[in-house]
């Protein structure tokens, strides 16, 4: 199918925690696509609204991409990022 200009598109990445021990310093990082645009403020983390700007919480976006500090996740537990794109 063809991209409809002006529709938007929500991307989600999960990080799975399967073996025994715990991940430390997990991040997640994406770029924006190529041929379209953030849309500002839709950042989350496990559904909660991240700010945009670095250093105000675990997240960051920006027209280049985002980027979501985990921190420590448990062995067995998994977390979730989302944002939007503008086409």
């Amino acid at each position: 199918s063809s991209p409809l200009p002006g529709a938007t598109i929500t991307y989600g990445m999960r990080l799975q925690v399967t073996g025994s021990a715990p991940i430390d310093g997990a991040m997640i990082t994406d770029i924006i696509p190529q041929g379209t645009s953030y849309v500002a403020s839709s950042l989350t983390l496990q559904s909660a609204t991240l700010t945009d700007a670095p250093g105000d919480d675990a997240g960051e976006a920006s027209a280049a991409g985002i980027a979501v500090n985990l921190g420590t996740v448990p062995a067995g537990a998994s977390r979730t990022v989302t944002f939007d794109v503008l086409i």
